[in-house]
């Protein structure tokens, strides 16, 4: 499909679970403001109209995603991550509040071999899916339950056994019309061409698709996180070749579109050829990317405000965790920027949101991001084991 085609479809499609972020289930108390419970974390510094809080401890803290309840779902990888962290407990946690400033009930939702290697998640109101390295699979959900369906997941989407410098860190997101797709990365390598476009992409799967996917975008190191957006919008982070840095290599924050090519490992961006291969490709055609990163900032989870109660100039704002340089964990922390009010695009360079995050502090590196509809911005520490949110001090609790 084009662009111009995958466009209009988008146009006509209804919004999903993915779509808001879900309501969160928040007993009334006696509180006005989500900030009035608990104490910020010690050593972190945010903009002094917000607050800090822990919401759980999760031992390596990955992927965040909202059921359609406001159930919090966690994954833990027990391999090793790529970054440096782990081995976590090989387990989905599901982390459920019932009053502010309490924390959050943790349940272990699924736990054993078959999640070593979890790590993408995505809920639905009848279906929980989950990413292991060499599949994606689905089982039944139901609202409020909180141990995994007992039935054998299907598999939507296989990617066979790992004969390339393959990545097991999948990322999945819903588009409005209820495709699913899934990123597919690999390591610094010099096979240019790939053997296989599918191995370094993101894929559309499932119902229509073939059992590997069917390719939008291709020419990723490592699509870390994609992200489908009420707007009619997929994005993805794509982390760039290491080695790059003298030669003008970025992070990258792209908007998907059907045939689009970023180049790895043959093209640093467009015109400008990887200087390791010989002889030097083509890179008149790869697509630039949207917004970028500089190298070795390693942006993971992203997320926007949607008018969500942030004042301004927060409001509509996208926001952005970074993991940092691999080595020391340097510019390790969650950044923000204003966004173009048709585009969504940062319109400027992301700045810190947060101070004090980094090596031996209370927040060490920063994974995924996400927004709750009642406000509050969730974000994970993978190696500091935890889950936490941050709240404008005004941010009133709901009284349903």
């Amino acid at each position: 499909m084009s662009k111009i085609g995958i466009a209009a479809a988008l146009l006509l499609t209804a919004v999903t679970a993915f779509a808001d972020p879900p309501r969160r289930r928040v007993a009334p108390t006696l509180g006005t403001n989500f900030c009035d419970y608990g104490t910020d974390v010690e050593g972190i510094t945010a903009p002094p109209e917000f607050c800090v809080r822990k919401f759980a401890d999760v031992p390596v803290a990955r992927v965040l995603a909202f059921a359609p309840n406001g159930d919090l779902f966690v994954s833990s990888p027990k391999r090793i991550t790529p970054g440096g962290a782990g081995p976590g407990a090989g387990a989905i946690f599901l982390l459920r509040e019932t009053k502010p400033g309490e924390g959050a009930q943790r349940f272990t939702f699924a736990q054993g071999q078959a999640f070593q290697t979890v790590q993408g998640l995505l809920v639905t109101n009848d279906a929980f899916y989950y990413t292991v390295e060499d599949s994606v699979l689905r089982v039944p959900y139901a609202a409020g339950a909180t141990t995994i369906d007992s039935s054998p997941p299907s598999a939507v989407a296989s990617f066979g056994a790992a004969v390339f410098p393959a990545r097991w860190t999948h990322s999945l997101a819903m588009s409005t019309d209820g495709t699913l797709l899934v990123s597919r990365g690999v390591f610094d390598n010099q096979t240019c061409p790939p053997p296989d476009d599918r191995y370094a992409s993101v894929l559309r799967i499932g119902a229509g698709h073939p059992a590997t996917g069917d390719i939008i975008a291709k020419g990723f190191r490592n699509p870390m996180t994609i992200r489908c957006m009420p707007w009619n919008a997929c994005y993805a982070i794509e982390l760039s070749g290491d080695g790059w840095e003298a030669v003008g290599g970025t992070e990258k924050l792209v908007e998907l579109h059907d045939g689009d090519n970023y180049g790895f490992p043959c093209c640093v961006a467009r015109e400008v050829p990887a200087p390791e291969i010989a002889p030097k490709p083509d890179c008149s055609s790869i697509t630039k990317a949207d917004r970028t990163f500089p190298l070795h900032h390693t942006p993971f989870g992203f997320d926007w405000e949607r008018r969500l109660g942030w004042p301004e100039p927060y409001k509509n704002a996208f926001f952005v965790g970074l993991h940092g340089d691999y080595a020391n964990w340097e510019h390790a922390g969650l950044q923000w920027a204003p966004a173009d009010a048709v585009t969504h695009l940062p319109t400027k360079a992301t700045v810190d949101f947060l101070s004090g995050v980094g090596k031996n502090k209370a927040i060490q590196r920063i994974a995924d991001v996400r927004f709750a509809s009642d406000g509050r911005l969730f974000f994970t520490d993978d190696h500091g084991g935890a889950v936490y949110w941050i709240a404008p001090r005004s941010l009133k609790v709901p009284s349903h």
